[in-house]
Formats: C-alpha cells, sequence, structure tokens
C-alpha cells in the first residue's frame, strides 16, 4: 500500500508540474502576443495621405481600397477604415480604407458655339452625357454648331445626368423660284398668227 501511495503522490506531481509548464508556456505565449499588438487610431475624416503616413509609423500595412463619391466628406478625406478603430491589431496587419471623391455634382460647361463632337467630348470630360438632341436653322450658326444647351451652363448636375442640346441646321433654305412655262403664241381662226384684230 504505501509503494502505490509513493506511485500516485509522484504521478500528482508530475500531471502538476505538467499543467504548471503548460500554463506557464500559455501565458508567455500569450504576452508575446500582446506585445505585438497594437490599438489602431481613427483616421477617418483624415486626409488620406495623412492617414496612411500615420498607419505606416505605427507598424501597419494600410491600403486604399476603394473610392465613393460622398456630399458631407470633403475629396481625399478618409470615409471608412477596417477594422474598426479601438481595435487590437497584430503590428504588420493590413489596415483597408475608403476614400471620399467628394461630391458628385458637377458645374456643366458653356457648349455654345461648339461643334456637336467637340461639345460631346467635353461633356465626356465631365462626366456627363448627351441627351436630346433637337436641330433648327440659323442664320447666325453654321450647320453643326451648338446654339442652346439644357440644363444651362453654370448650373450643377449629378455625374452621369444627360444635357440636352440644339444644334444648328445652318441657313435656311431658299426656296427655288416657281418657272411659269411662256403663253402659246396666238392663232386666228383662219390659221395665221399674231394678236386678234378688232372689227371694222
Amino acid at each position: 500500500m504505501r509503494l502505490v501511495r509513493v506511485l500516485v503522490r509522484g504521478l500528482a506531481g508530475a500531471l502538476f508540474l505538467a499543467v504548471v509548464a503548460v500554463a506557464t508556456a500559455y501565458i508567455t505565449m500569450w504576452l508575446a502576443t500582446d506585445k505585438n499588438k497594437v490599438q489602431l487610431p481613427r483616421v477617418i475624416g483624415m486626409d488620406s495621405t495623412t492617414a496612411l503616413e500615420l498607419l505606416r509609423e505605427r507598424g501597419f500595412q494600410p491600403k486604399v481600397s476603394g473610392r465613393e463619391f460622398n456630399e458631407d466628406v470633403p475629396k481625399d478625406a478618409v470615409l471608412s477604415q477596417r477594422p474598426a478603430s479601438g481595435s487590437w491589431v497584430q503590428k504588420n496587419s493590413e489596415i483597408r480604407l475608403v476614400v471620399s471623391r467628394g461630391s458628385d455634382a458637377v458645374a456643366l460647361p458653356s457648349l455654345a458655339g461648339l461643334p456637336f463632337v467637340q461639345a460631346q467630348q467635353l461633356l465626356q470630360a465631365h462626366g456627363l452625357t448627351v441627351g436630346r438632341v433637337a436641330q433648327v436653322h440659323s442664320s447666325q450658326h453654321p450647320k453643326g454648331e451648338v446654339i442652346a444647351q439644357d440644363p444651362e451652363a453654370g448650373s450643377f448636375a449629378r455625374r452621369g445626368s444627360p444635357v440636352a442640346v440644339l444644334l444648328s441646321l445652318g441657313q435656311p433654305e431658299e426656296p427655288l423660284p416657281i418657272l411659269t412655262p411662256p403663253a402659246p403664241p396666238y392663232r386666228s381662226l383662219t390659221g395665221g398668227e399674231g394678236a386678234p384684230t378688232g372689227t371694222p
């Protein structure tokens, strides 16, 4: 019995030492891991360049994952971040930022006096499209030139909006003169030609 008790005590002691060793290793690993974690700062609303520099200084790997239009957030400011600010994140972790493209409203350029092709290119450069096209004769604008637009120049429209234009067909065409065939010569009852004579 004494030998059994000794063996049991020995096994219990060995098991206790093993548990302590495992717990110590876990705590050591947890502490080492925790030291590599950094609390993520809030960069929402900051200029994207400044936000990227700050995150790199804190040991992160930031990247711009997208850009969106937003009327309330200035252009190039950070709209959102992932993971969220305040999170404890491993160093060298990737931080994704969404950056504002500013408002999607653009001022309409003036198209009057431009050839249609050039007006179309100008609208595309501003993120707009050509809408309804009407044509009228004009003595002041050559054929193919823009006379007017709707909405008018200087007003604001959302990107992708259509702009109607009025094009000139050039000078109105003058009507062709009506040619009247000459009257046939007068023929008398006797078969001769000439004007009729009065009775004596």
